[in-house]
């Protein structure tokens, strides 16, 4: 039996962006409850991280890659190289209700690169 992957976890610069703009999102939506919201969002964030540190696989395909839209080929293409400039080849997606993450792997590194929620029809990457 292999023992686990203890995978590098870095961040891009999008979905640091990604991050902020649902806690921004969570304020406009309801005041009263957005940090609670938000602490959620950010602890979901933190057992991703762990899980992907140990199986950086573990999501499934990135389902957008096969799309046949200009927009979806489009943002196929933004996602591989943003994926090539860190050096990581795989994009993979992870659910995190009510939120998708977007990341690239190798064999032992990790770079989350997107943050979206279910109903938001694509990725915000820049």
């Amino acid at each position: 039996m292999a023992l686990p992957v203890d995978a590098t976890i870095q961040a891009a610069a999008s979905f640091v962006r990604n991050v902020r703009s649902a806690r921004d999102f969570l304020l406009q939506q309801d005041v009263t409850v957005a940090d609670a919201r938000y602490e959620t969002l950010l602890a979901q964030l933190r057992d991703a991280r762990d899980m992907l540190r140990w199986n950086p696989a573990s999501g499934r395909p990135a389902r957008f890659l096969e799309a046949q839209s200009a927009q979806g080929q489009t943002m196929a293409s933004r996602a591989k190289a943003l994926a090539a400039a860190h050096g990581v080849p795989e994009l993979r997606e992870l659910v995190i209700k009510p939120y998708v993450l977007l990341y690239a792997h190798g064999s032992d590194r990790v770079v989350l690169l997107a943050l979206k929620h279910e109903r938001q029809l694509v990725f915000q990457i820049a």
